[in-house]
């Protein structure tokens, strides 16, 4: 299952904006206060919230209806001030509704929100279930377990995204042919970590290359722990085909040159039909994508290169509009070159100086 469109309405900072997606990787960049983590997890929410829909923990709801467990997911994620969804529509004086519209390749959502506090939902026709994962910019690994049982008993003010990722990591690696394959898909990350992530009693570890030292993920470099946390996604299935994977800020805490392998992992997992959204503030990771895009030769080996830029912008209210391009060069406003540019246009300038100051000085 593919998620194709998104409309909005008067929903946090987005007073009118449609969305078509590619079946690949969907990258969203915009300036901070744009709405792209808003994208995400709106996203997110109707598509876990009906993963979700007949589990144990929603039973346990006492056959709440269609409207209470999905406003339950969209108010645990965003986590509003009073759990009210009047705060995700758009700040304006009176009276107003906000609407969201999900349409996929096999049914679509519709949800209204109100000023009043309500969720409506009007329409869901998306049924089968389909394996969502967010994973936000800060990593969980090394707080799996004590969180997953701390949210569970008490109120933690940790949005819901957490702990959905908590429960993922958790879970069983695969066995048999499935495990294998993706034993494989991983290799390149494990070098990288040094050796390969296994789970013992709620805590994670590192086995270092040659099985001889085992450390700890909280003592690991953070980017580290991001990349074990990807490794440990894939070996458990939770990525695995026609899987959705949401990632906030992916280079957040990750040294430059570990950009690459991401992004090769990412192509990767799109290759297996896992359909995936990310917003960068990146210059790396924008540019080794929109590559793949724009020369043929950086989509060998059976990588993808089917990606889709789309560039938000804002006024001070609200967002004012987008672009829409399969590689970078197609976003006009683009306010992570714009920053390298003027970065590089002032270190000219000082060398221009610099250089002219000391041709003056050799001249006398």
């Amino acid at each position: 299952m593919k998620i194709k469109k998104l409309a909005l309405k008067q929903f946090t900072v987005f007073d009118e904006a449609d969305f078509e997606f590619c079946d690949g990787i969907n990258i969203f960049i915009g300036a901070n206060g744009t709405g792209k983590s808003h994208l995400l997890k709106i996203m997110y929410s109707l598509m876990k919230a009906n993963e979700e829909a007949d589990t144990e923990r929603e039973k346990k709801m006492q056959q709440a209806s269609p409207e209470d467990w999905m406003g339950q997911k969209v108010s645990h994620v965003f986590r509003p001030v009073g759990e009210g969804f009047q705060r995700l529509i758009s700040r304006r004086i009176g009276r107003a509704t906000a609407n969201v519209d999900l349409v996929t390749d096999i049914g679509e959502i519709s949800l209204r929100l109100t000023s009043q506090g309500n969720l409506y939902l009007d329409k869901n026709t998306l049924k089968p279930k389909q394996r969502s994962i967010f994973i936000p910019s800060r990593e969980v690994l090394s707080i799996c377990s004590s969180l997953r049982s701390a949210y569970e008993t008490v109120n933690l003010n940790f949005d819901e995204t957490y702990y959905d990722l908590a429960k993922e990591l958790l879970r069983p690696t695969l066995r048999g042919p499935r495990g294998e394959k993706a034993g494989k898909m991983i290799k390149p990350l494990e070098a990288i970590i040094n050796g390969m992530v296994y789970e013992e009693n709620g805590v994670f570890y590192v086995k270092q290359a040659g099985g001889h030292i085992a450390i700890e993920a909280h003592l690991l470099a953070e980017g580290w722990r991001k990349i074990a946390s990807l490794c440990r996604l894939i070996l458990n299935g939770s990525l695995f085909k026609n899987s959705i994977l949401f990632w906030d800020e992916p280079e957040a805490n990750l040294n430059p040159q570990l950009i690459k392998p991401v992004c090769d992992i990412l192509r990767k997992l799109a290759a297996t039909g896992v359909q995936i959204f990310v917003s960068t503030h990146d210059y790396l990771l924008t540019n080794e994508l929109s590559l793949a895009s724009e020369y043929s030769d950086r989509s060998s080996k059976g990588l993808p290169s089917l990606v889709r830029f789309i560039g938000l912008v804002r006024d001070a209210e609200n967002v004012t509009g987008k672009q829409v391009g399969d590689t970078l060069p197609e976003i006009k406003d683009n306010p992570i070159l714009a920053a390298f540019t003027r970065h590089y246009d002032e270190e000219e300038e000082l060398l221009d100086k610099a250089t002219g100051v000391k041709g003056e000085t050799t001249t006398k």
